[in-house]
């Protein structure tokens, strides 16, 4: 995914406003930064340590975002690949 060329719409099937894109871009150019940095760590424990600290502060208290990262992660853990899953 390197470019976002997806049009989002909110539940009312409008168009999110372009302010929203330009800051999903930003994000997603962001982690893509913190993950090349996490795959520059060597020791294995650091890396899967500042992984799980990402995890959590993304997730915080959000209740559908810590249910999404869990199925997420059991699918991993099970072999299921299919990212669509996860987009309703």
């Amino acid at each position: 995914m390197d470019e976002f060329e997806y049009v989002f719409v909110d539940e009312e099937d409008e168009e999110v406003e372009s302010e929203d894109e330009l800051k999903l871009a930003e994000v997603y150019k962001l982690a893509a930064k913190l993950l090349k940095l996490l795959e520059e760590i060597k020791s294995c424990e650091l890396r899967e340590a500042a992984s799980l600290m990402l995890i959590k502060e993304i997730i915080g208290e959000d209740k559908i975002l810590l249910g999404l990262a869990s199925k997420m992660l059991q699918d991993m853990s099970f072999g299921y690949d299919d990212d669509e899953s996860y987009v309703s």
